[in-house]
Order: C-alpha cells, then sequence, then structure tokens
C-alpha cells in the first residue's frame, strides 16, 4: 500500500514524524510475523522545496507535485496533515489554503477513481474545498474550528470522535497522538486487529483513540462579532454559580427569549441555557485539575444543587465521570521517603 504525505509550511512537523515511525514500527510487526510489510511512503510538497514546520525542523520532500503526479504508479492513500497551526490568524488560513490549491484536482481525481483520502486536522480544509465534505462532518482540532465555519459556513463539524471513517474518506481530529491513532486505524482496517494490537504495544500506546471530549473544556466562544451575544455571555459567565433567569436577561437585552436563543445558536451553536451548563462544566473541570476539593463539593460550587444531575450532565458531555476526568487531567500527589 503506497501512501503519499503532503507537507506544507506551519505543518506539525512532529505529526509527518509520527505518521512514519507508526508505519516504521507496523512493517517491523509484520515482518516479526512472518509477514510481508503493508506500507510503503512518499512525502510530497506542493513545489518540491523543504518545508518549514511549527518546530523549526526542515523536511525534506521526495517529490514536488508535479515531478509525483508524472510517476509510473500512483498512491493507494492520500494523507493531508495539519495545513496550518491551530492557532493561526484567518487571513494566513485563507494565505495557505491558496498555496495548498494544486492539490485540489487531485483530491478530486483520487476520490473519482476510488481512491482513499485522509485528512488530520486542519487537512480538512483541502477534502472540504474539493467539494468532498458536503455530506461528512469534518473532525479537526478545536481550535480550527470557527475558521473552518468562517470559511465553509453551510459544512458540518464532528465534535465528538477522534477518527471517522466514511469509506474513502478517513476524517481525524488534531493533537499530539492524533497521527499515531490514524495509523493504528489504517492497520486495524487493512492488516487486522492483531497487528494493530502488537504494533499498538511496540509504540506503547492505547490502540483506540480517546474522546476528544475532555480536551475542549477552554474552547473559545467569544470569536464572533455579536455584542448583545457577548453581552449575554459576559453576564451569564459572572452570575454563572448563581440561579439564571433567561426571560429576564431577555429583558435586559431589549430582546425576547426566542431572538435570544436564535442569536445563540447562529454564532455559538448552542443556547443560553446549554452556554451557562457549558461554563460550569468548565469551571468544575479547573476546580478538578487545581484543587483536591471533592466533587460532590465542586458541585455546588458551580452553582448546581442537584448533585446527582450535575454528574449526568457532566458524564454526557465529558463523556466521562468527575473522578476519571481528575485522574486524568488532576494534579499527582508527589510520594515522599
Amino acid at each position: 500500500m503506497r501512501i503519499a504525505i503532503l507537507i506544507m509550511n506551519r505543518c506539525i512537523g512532529s505529526g509527518i514524524h509520527s505518521i512514519v515511525d507508526s508505519l516504521i514500527a507496523t512493517n517491523y510487526t509484520l515482518v516479526k510475523s512472518d509477514l510481508n510489510p503493508l506500507f510503503e511512503w512518499d512525502i510530497v510538497s506542493i513545489d518540491g522545496k523543504a518545508i518549514m514546520p511549527t518546530n523549526g525542523l526542515t523536511i525534506h520532500p521526495d517529490y514536488s507535485l508535479a515531478e509525483y503526479m508524472a510517476l509510473d504508479t500512483s498512491a493507494d492513500v492520500w494523507v493531508f496533515p495539519s495545513v496550518f497551526h491551530s492557532s493561526t490568524g484567518y487571513e494566513k488560513v485563507a494565505n495557505a489554503m491558496t498555496e495548498a490549491a494544486p492539490i485540489i484536482p487531485v483530491i478530486q481525481k483520487h476520490y473519482d477513481r476510488g481512491g482513499l483520502l485522509i485528512s488530520i486536522c486542519s487537512g480538512s480544509f483541502l477534502l472540504a474545498k474539493a467539494g468532498l465534505m458536503n455530506n461528512l462532518p469534518a473532525l479537526m482540532h478545536w481550535k480550527s474550528e470557527h475558521h473552518f465555519r468562517r470559511m465553509f459556513p453551510k459544512l458540518k463539524i464532528d465534535t465528538h470522535n477522534a477518527i471517522a471513517d466514511y469509506g474513502n474518506i478517513i476524517s481525524v481530529i488534531g493533537g499530539g497522538m492524533a497521527y499515531e491513532h490514524l495509523v493504528m486505524h489504517l492497520v486495524e482496517r487493512f492488516a487486522g486487529h492483531r497487528t494493530a494490537v502488537d504494533t499498538a504495544k511496540l509504540l506503547m500506546m492505547h490502540l483506540n483513540a480517546p474522546s476528544p471530549q475532555p480536551f475542549r473544556t477552554n474552547v473559545e466562544t467569544t470569536n464572533h462579532a455579536d455584542e448583545l451575544v457577548l453581552r449575554a455571555q459576559r453576564q451569564i459567565e459572572q452570575h454563572s454559580h448563581e440561579v439564571i433567569d433567561f426571560n429576564r436577561l431577555s429583558r435586559q437585552l431589549n430582546i425576547s427569549d426566542r431572538q435570544l436563543n436564535r442569536r445563540f445558536s447562529k454564532v455559538l451553536q448552542c443556547s443560553p441555557l446549554q452556554y451557562l451548563q457549558k461554563i460550569r462544566i468548565n469551571r468544575a473541570c479547573n476546580l478538578l485539575e487545581l484543587t483536591q476539593l471533592p466533587s460532590n463539593k465542586i458541585v455546588y460550587e458551580v452553582g448546581y444543587k442537584d448533585e446527582s444531575s450535575f454528574r449526568k450532565l457532566f458524564k454526557k458531555q465529558m463523556e466521562m465521570t468527575m473522578e476519571a476526568y481528575r485522574q486524568q487531567f488532576g494534579a499527582k500527589t508527589v510520594l515522599s521517603l
């Protein structure tokens, strides 16, 4: 199976290396099991020049895009890692997409002949630009979502899964471990579960990608231009530990409840009540991360009187219990002799 990996300036350099290292580990696992290696790969840049990723460690491609497309053999799989860093401003996002324009017809042609396309993080912007995500929710790092919504306002985003396999399109969320988990997904799909398990153990990583929900606790929600919603957000945030009367809030803003809900939904993709719940969950996460306050007291600290209700809400939103969240993100207890 031949894999072409597109590299661009400001991509995550460690991610490119992680893909290659994981493919090498998979082939090693197969050989040790008296099986043939499965993967081969090529690194491709648009113009054939070396690129500078975010870590400053230059990556040299094997081919330019034109050289690669002129080869006698073609890739079975195209992988599009991040096109830009997740913290990039929108103007730079647009520039990166312009620089990547030559890959769009390649994506479309590869799709039309049944080839496999894989996007990682902001690589999903390329598949969207090629018109292939019109009916498929895209995955990406949460800090790139507002750029995606601005550039492709009619398209959907999947915020609950780490990997979405749509057959000949696979969309993968961003983050440090996304690249290895993608390879493990490919290994399981094409080489079987046993090989995937053995490779994951060799790399000392979990085979199955975790839910992205626990990592979304600091999602930025003020990156919009609706001043009235911003005022409502500030009111909700300042009084999140209290009982909030949303009818009264609407009157204070000289707007109807229905209009307030509609405007929240448009810019934040949630209702005022859901935003309040989100603020309270964020507050609970911070307390779980930074304090030893018991979970039942945290519930009351964030403004809930019904402990059972909040625990259900927390588990639904974060896809883990409060105790599991603290175990994953809380401060470690240092043992002393």
